[in-house]
């Protein structure tokens, strides 16, 4: 079982892009395979340790690479020293590194590289020099600073997605009315910005927090996990997490299929 860390100091020029780091260590003797499930956000990742093989197809990619916002589950198969540090992104704070509308990268997995050479290089010259992850994330950090940036209108569409989702308003005719926006107009920041539709995007982060429950929640029934986040009955809600995982949400819980319910999390730094 890998132990997961997490750094939560972020600089504050850089709060509007990023959550938080991350540091995952461990090892694995067996070939293992397990999936890791749609999020609300994007992850950049500095593999350290043995590489891993993401698909069907086992696909190996650069040392570092990002996943898309995914609306579908993606297989992991990992061997070996386990050992990665990532960036973990707000939803539209990716943005402002692939300058590139982010519905090209939905349910992709990329080499930064492909995306961001400049500062791919500056990254793989922090690998090299690895000691420990906390002085890593310290690298890493003083890289985004040089290279995370936004124009006053791009700032203008990030404050309206992040009002937004601190609204969780899922009458989005509503809120386009209430912040004089067409629904159209929301659309496309979200499309741009994040890769997906704000109605989708809220699918997706209603499906995160209830996958959440179903692994760590075993007080409530599926069924009142169901109704806790806003699914119409216990048909809807199977059918919906079976698209995010392919699993049923009783046979997720039993056979815990996703790479986060195999680490042990670490307290928050």
């Amino acid at each position: 079982m890998e132990k997961m860390q997490f750094f939560n100091e972020v600089t504050p020029v850089l709060e509007k892009y990023i959550r938080f780091y991350w540091h995952v260590q461990g090892e694995r003797t067996e070939l293992s395979e397990s999936v890791l499930l749609p999020m609300d956000h994007i992850d950049l990742i500095l593999t350290i340790g043995d590489p891993f093989f993401y698909g069907d197809e086992r696909e190996c990619f650069d040392a570092i690479h990002f996943h898309g916002i995914r609306k579908k589950p993606l297989k992991i198969v990992q061997l070996g020293e386990i050992e990665s540090v990532g960036v973990s992104f707000t939803p539209w704070g990716f943005y402002s590194l692939a300058q590139n509308s982010m519905d090209n990268y939905v349910n992709k997995t990329v080499n930064l590289k492909d995306v961001h050479y400049s500062l791919h290089k500056e990254l793989a010259s922090h690998l090299e020099q690895y000691e420990e992850p906390h002085k890593l994330v310290e690298l890493v950090e003083a890289s985004l600073k040089k290279h995370l940036h936004s124009t006053p209108s791009e700032q203008n569409d990030f404050r309206i997605i992040e009002q937004f989702l601190k609204d969780n308003d899922t009458n989005i005719k509503y809120f386009c009315e209430v912040k004089g926006l067409s629904q159209r107009r929301l659309e496309r920041i979200f499309n741009k910005y994040v890769g997906i539709s704000p109605k989708m995007f809220l699918e997706v982060a209603r499906f995160e927090e209830s996958s959440r429950d179903v692994l760590y929640n075993k007080q409530d029934n599926l069924t009142d996990i169901s109704h806790k986040h806003g699914f119409y009955d216990q048909s809807h809600f199977a059918r919906v997490f079976k698209t995010y995982t392919n699993y049923s949400p009783r046979n997720f819980r039993q056979h815990k299929p996703a790479l986060k319910s195999q680490m042990k999390y670490e307290k928050k730094k």
